[in-house]
């Protein structure tokens, strides 16, 4: 992963910079063309809206490549979760999304990168948000939970992230909306997939998700519930 977080530094930088002219010519041309032909201008406008558009992946590919560099904190994990919907008040509230929360207050903190955990919870909110267009609810939860052995990840061996008896904070964060396509589950956390190619998706955000939790010990899991509607779940090392 970090070999390929390099691999896509570089390539977002070497494009970066056309791109930037482009858009500043564009921007020139728009300004100093002095003609009633609707072609010409509508080109112009496509040939900055495809920009945009490549500028925005080129950001997101940048973000993804910055994701190895971490500032561990010890943190409390319903204060992160009650900052991301602090920044998200207004758009749940435009979209007529109606917030819960169910949290467990005794939970013990956990050792994180604040704002890329905030950066976790605001990808994971705005994916639901969005599978909700005519508004609906939107749960945030945590609790903690002792491992057995039949949860994935718990083994005896080195290379099990989980031991068996161990305790973990959980965090989960559901919706209403409709679901993710079956044919789609086992794919949303591959590089540039994405179901909302025409409407702006880069298909980076839930790469960049499982790559932060991953860095920092922890796994989550994306399923559709039976009673319709997503839920991400998100596990967490306790602070010791």
């Amino acid at each position: 992963m970090e070999v390929v977080g390099r691999l896509a530094s570089g390539v977002a930088h070497e494009v970066k910079n056309p791109l930037a002219i482009i858009l500043q010519g564009v921007d020139y041309l728009t300004k100093k063309v002095d003609t009633e032909d609707r072609n010409i201008h509508s080109t112009l406008s496509f040939i900055k809206d495809a920009t945009h558009r490549a500028d925005k992946v080129i950001k997101g590919l940048l973000d993804f490549s910055s994701i190895s560099k971490l500032d561990i904190r010890s943190e409390n994990l319903n204060s992160i979760i009650e900052s991301t919907i602090l920044l998200m008040k207004h758009y749940l509230s435009e979209n007529k999304i109606q917030l819960i929360k169910d949290f467990n207050e005794k939970i013990p903190e956990v050792k994180v990168d604040k704002n890329r955990i905030e950066q976790v919870f605001i990808n994971i909110s705005m994916n639901a948000a969005q599978a909700m267009p005519n508004g609906g609810t939107l749960l945030f939860r945590t609790y903690t939970k002792k491992l057995s052995q039949s949860d994935k990840g718990v083994g005896r061996r080195k290379e099990d992230p989980y031991k068996l008896g161990e305790t973990l904070v959980l965090a989960e964060v559901e919706d209403t909306g409709p679901g993710i396509p079956e044919d789609s589950l086992d794919k949303i956390f591959d590089p540039f997939f994405t179901t909302r190619r025409g409407e702006g998706g880069t298909g980076l955000g839930l790469s960049s998700v499982r790559n932060i939790m991953e860095l920092h010990e922890g796994q989550i899991e994306i399923q559709n519930k039976k009673s319709g509607g997503a839920k991400a779940t998100l596990m967490f090392k306790i602070d010791e």
